[in-house]
């Protein structure tokens, strides 16, 4: 590294000249927001999904939620006039392959012996609409209310189903786009519309990354400077590294272009990258701010620039690169995530923890070298707030820890037992739709869907004749309708969706309306028969195969459900199950599926492979520590300060939310390979100490005075920034900030109080 100090402005451009290299990749990024990217290719509960799909069409879609602005029910003829013009209209949505709504609805009447399947509602019947008795009608059809319609008529669906091209990222944003600009050209004036369905739950899970990347990203570097400048006084040390930060990101994220074109990865950014910048600038300062630290205290020791900065390379190059690679190993077991996001996640910050230890020992050298040099008079304390916490450290060190280290640690092991009791209140949930807040458009739509309709999740089962013949027999039929029944007696429960139901509609008009008929027909030719003639009434775009498959011997059944954590879908898909075995023998119905209950099944598969990734990281990093320190006895002590971070700060999280979900999960491997940043620099300062033949006390002493001031503002900062992220409106957002703040500021404490008394106790001559 004494290049960067001979040939300054040759490292720089050359440094430079790499760095835009590396972003030029960025160009080659696409963003994908679809929920599936959660999801591994061999996840058996997105295989049995995907069957499904394949089985049944997919179930993406686009929901229009209507409510009444000049009536007390959608059932009004001018509203309904309008939502047939919109259902008209829906069919015209790229990518649009079927349109369900309450108008065209397929009314089964009888009249004679004549029998009419059509429309539910057309503008040319407005004159002679009768809204209570149609209310009426609504209430009495199983497969048209609180599907279609509420109860109480205030509220009304148009379902838009999809087939969105495989790979086509711009496809959802492109519909969605077109469906806004129709809503902005059409008059509505009876009509309140608000959309929903997969594709807006899709584009707002980018929406919100965009929202954070806009604001809250830019406000916490803002904190960061802020906060940097404070405790330093330079202005140079601080903008350089914050260019470090923005150049390692960008460079981070062009790596991951380049990556992908050359066939090593996929160039596809997901929601969880939205937290990437702020790691990155975690490992960029802590680095920076090390070598700013040493590079100060040289030169108010007496020194000049260069040997100041000589000193600075010289006693943080190993630290500087074991932090880095203990980061990277850390990081890098995030690939045990069941998640393919999050193991993206750890390799690309995994890659900018190695980049930062380069930039930082290149190219903040080389622009420290060609700057002038800060004005610190030798000798003279800066009236700035880092020799304040100077001071106050050594007389923490000195009156506090060093009297007391047997009480203390005692007090510490208390202290810590009762926090970390707080992981048995941890419960994993994963909960969707709690990922935004009321600002959220999508987050509104979904609360009105689930308070006023049918609930916003949903289980879907493949069920089959358990002989394997046609479902088109009585003792099927029979059997869906009672397992249906015995489900909508359950509160949870919004709607069932099932194949038997324009079957019971379908016999009573056969009988001439006679309500003795609203049943199964009792033979298996009456209901082929009278299925058949159902399908063949049909208009074009409306048939069975969202329900059937191909050969009529395997029905998809969804239960819609009101808002469940994950723990409850998974109970009720049990308890579904088992009811079935003992009272629907004729059908066999596969497990639950539908990305509900993948997302539901992910969180404790997760935890398991990151449990397995973090133990692995803990070994190759004690490894690395105890390699470096030449030292088992310091790098066993090192296991306390790196693992108590996370356990106490998941024990704080419990006591105070008790919720743990995909994201958060993953903050124990994360922070493992963050948080051994601080214990690193002051175990190499103790080490030092040491092998010069200080004694214990001597050496821990040199190491607060050393790195204990670089220690507090790289804590308080990052801290700082990551405790901003809890503004954000997107639960993954501010849920990891606050988790890993919580990790940084227990990580602080236990550096500062724990290691050291560890030290005193258990590192004597």
């Amino acid at each position: 590294m004494s290049f960067s100090l001979r040939y300054p402005w040759a490292v720089i451009v050359t440094v430079m000249a790499l760095i835009i290299g590396l972003a030029a990749g960025a160009g080659k990024l696409s963003f994908v927001s679809d929920f599936r990217v959660y999801f591994s290719a061999d996840n058996p509960q997105l295989l049995s999904f995907e069957q499904l799909e394949q089985d049944f069409n997919k179930q993406d879609t686009l929901t229009f939620l209507l409510q009444p602005t000049s009536s007390a029910t959608v059932l009004d003829s001018r509203a309904l006039n309008e939502i047939a013009q919109l259902t008209q209209a829906a069919w015209e949505i790229p990518y649009a392959r079927r349109v369900d709504s309450l108008t065209n609805y397929q009314r089964i009447q009888s009249a004679g012996d004549n029998i009419t399947i059509d429309d539910f509602y057309r503008p040319e019947q407005a004159s002679a609409w009768d809204m209570a008795s149609e209310l009426e009608y609504v209430r009495t059809q199983p497969d048209l209310l609180n599907r279609l319609v509420n109860k109480d008529g205030d509220l009304a669906l148009i379902i838009v189903s999809l087939s969105l091209p495989d790979g086509d990222e711009k496809a959802t944003a492109e519909l969605v786009a077109y469906t806004r600009e129709l809503l902005a050209e059409t008059d509505l004036q009876h009509l309140d519309v608000q959309l929903f369905g997969t594709a807006i739950i899709n584009l707002a899970l980018a929406e919100a990354v965009e929202r954070d990347m806009a604001a809250l990203i830019p406000a916490s570097y803002l904190l960061i400077f802020a906060g940097i400048f404070f405790l330093t006084r330079s202005l140079a040390g601080t903008v350089l590294a914050l260019t470090l930060t923005l150049l390692s990101v960008v460079a981070t994220f062009g790596a991951l272009g380049w990556a992908g074109s050359l066939g090593l990865t996929t160039a596809r950014l997901t929601p969880v990258v939205g937290v990437v910048p702020s790691m990155i600038m975690i490992i960029v300062i802590a680095d920076c701010l090390h070598i700013l630290a040493t590079y100060q205290h040289g030169l108010r020791s007496g020194m000049n620039k260069i040997p100041a900065l000589q000193q600075a390379v010289t006693s943080n190059i190993r630290p500087v690169w074991i932090t880095s690679i203990t980061t990277a190993l850390g990081l890098l077991c995030l690939n045990f995530s069941e998640s393919p996001p999050y193991r993206d996640l750890g390799n690309l910050v995994a890659f900018a923890a190695l980049l930062a230890a380069v930039l930082s020992l290149t190219l903040f050298i080389a622009a420290l070298r060609v700057l002038p040099q800060p004005k610190i008079q030798p000798g003279r304390a800066l009236a700035h707030p880092g020799q304040w916490l100077s001071g106050l450290l050594l007389t923490f060190w000195q009156r506090v820890l060093q009297p007391h280290p047997r009480a203390l640690l005692l007090g510490a092991v208390i202290v810590s037992a009762i926090l970390a009791a707080g992981v048995s209140q941890l419960k994993f949930n994963e909960q969707w739709h709690q990922y935004y807040d009321e600002s959220f458009a999508v987050r509104q739509a979904l609360d009105l869907q689930n308070d006023k309709l049918n609930g916003v999740n949903f289980i879907q089962y493949r069920i089959a004749a358990q002989d394997g013949g046609s479902l088109y027999r009585s003792e099927p039929m029979q059997q869906l309708q009672q397992l249906a029944e015995h489900l909508e007696t359950f509160a949870e429960v919004g709607f069932v969706d099932s194949l038997h139901q324009p079957l019971l509609t379908l016999n009573q008009a056969l009988h001439d309306g006679d309500h003795h008929y609203y049943k199964i027909p009792d033979t298996d030719q009456q209901v082929a028969q009278a299925m058949l003639l159902y399908e063949m009434s049909l208009p074009f775009g409306m048939g069975l195969n969202e329900r059937l498959n191909i050969d009529q011997t395997a029905s998809r059944f969804t239960v819609h459900l009101f808002k469940r954590t994950s723990r409850e879908l998974v109970a009720f898909d049990q308890a579904l199950l088992n009811w079935a075995a003992e009272h629907t023998p004729a059908l066999s119905i596969a497990p639950g599926s539908g990305l509900d209950m993948v997302f539901a099944q992910i969180s404790d598969r997760n935890s398991i492979s990151l449990f397995q990734g973090t133990l692995l990281a803990l070994v190759l990093i004690s490894a690395v520590m105890m390699l470096v320190l030449r030292s088992v006895r310091l790098g066993l002590i090192s296991l306390v300060p790196n693992l108590l971070p996370a356990l106490l700060a998941y024990g704080i999280w419990g006591y105070i939310s008790g919720h743990v979900d995909l994201g958060l999960s993953i903050v124990a491997c994360m922070s493992l390979g963050l948080v051994v940043d601080d214990t690193v620099h002051f175990l190499a300062k103790y080490r030092s100490a040491r092998a010069r033949g200080e004694s214990t006390e001597a050496a821990i002493e040199y190491a607060f005075s050393t790195v204990g001031v670089a220690m507090i503002i790289t804590s308080l900062v990052l801290a700082a920034g990551f405790a901003l992220l809890l503004l954000s409106p997107f639960s993954p957002t501010w849920g990891m900030g606050g988790l890993m703040a919580l990790t940084v500021m227990v990580a602080l404490l236990a550096d500062l109080i724990l290691l050291p008394l560890l030290l005193m106790l258990l590192d004597r001559d």
